[in-house]
């Protein structure tokens, strides 16, 4: 009942005052006297009529009453019916945005759950890509690793190659020198006791050894022409070793004559006779006189 008041407030008050309304007119209808008498005889049929009169004055009244009640609840039955529809509608569009609420809450969880799946396989993804390129670099770091100690390898081969040639060239040289020394000095013991002219013509031939190992060392110029000469004083020791190389005689070219000199100064030591020929003096500040006959 307390609920129907609290839904309905406006029916429950029409009804009260229907009602307090009927006690009103009852209460109206109703004749009241300080001091009541006994009707008489004479009016007795007065009395009747009136009790009948007011009577049914009461029960049209009360007819009227119970019309005007009857369609009032009438109208309060359809105004609660009507409520009642409209209390069903909301509930029901109440119900159907909760369910589109949930549905949507639904969807949206699903949808936060399909983007944090997707961005989570994006991450595995990229991961596995930095991962991998990871994997690269450290083979490219690797494989110049390999290849700058191969090159290193490679040049350590190449210069220890090139050291052993030196060495082989200046041993297979100074093995060429001392046979040709010793074959000179063994010559030159046999000619010990030979005129000037034989003296000489082994001067000649030492001079002739020393400028073709110069020879050998020389690297022609791309300026040298033919018939470009120049003279320098070689200042040797007994074991052949260049001491001091003067340029006397220029030929006119300082290209020229510093690829002389150089050259002069690679080949030695030089082939010379020894000390005991009694020869060795004449090499001792030997003056060279050197020549571009023929350019090959």
């Amino acid at each position: 009942m307390f609920d129907a008041i609290k839904q309905y407030p406006r029916a429950v008050l029409y009804a009260v005052i229907v009602h307090v309304a009927i006690v009103v007119i009852l209460v109206i209808s109703f004749k009241w006297s300080d001091k009541p008498t006994l009707p008489s005889i004479d009016k007795g049929e007065k009395i009747v009529n009136a009790v009948v009169v007011d009577a049914k004055q009461i029960e049209k009244e009360l007819k009227k009453i119970k019309a005007s009640e009857t369609r009032r609840q009438r109208e309060l039955e359809q105004e609660i019916k009507q409520a009642e529809k409209r209390r069903n509608k909301e509930e029901k569009r109440l119900a159907e945005t909760k369910r589109k609420r949930l549905e949507e809450k639904r969807v949206a969880e699903k949808q936060s759950r399909q983007g944090q799946a997707r961005i989570k396989r994006e991450q595995d993804k990229l991961k596995r890509e930095q991962n991998k390129l990871k994997q690269v670099q450290d083979q490219a770091k690797q494989e110049q690793a390999k290849i700058k100690q191969e090159q290193e390898r490679r040049k350590a081969i190449a210069e220890k190659r090139k050291r052993e040639e030196a060495e082989l060239d200046k041993l297979e040289q100074k093995k060429r020198d001392e046979e040709m020394r010793s074959k000179l000095e063994a010559e030159q013991k046999q000619r010990a006791q030979e005129s000037t002219q034989q003296q000489q013509s082994v001067i000649d031939q030492y001079r002739a050894l020393i400028e073709a190992k110069v020879r050998q060392k020389w690297n022609i110029p791309a300026g040298a022409k033919e018939g470009m000469s120049c003279e320098l004083l070689v200042r040797l020791i007994p074991s052949g070793d260049v001491i001091s190389v003067q340029l006397t005689k220029s030929s006119g070219d300082s290209v020229f004559d510093r690829s002389v000199e150089n050259a002069i100064r690679k080949a030695s030591p030089l082939p010379v006779p020894s000390a005991e020929t009694g020869l060795f003096d004449v090499f001792r500040d030997l003056r060279f006189p050197f020549i571009l006959e023929k350019k090959s």
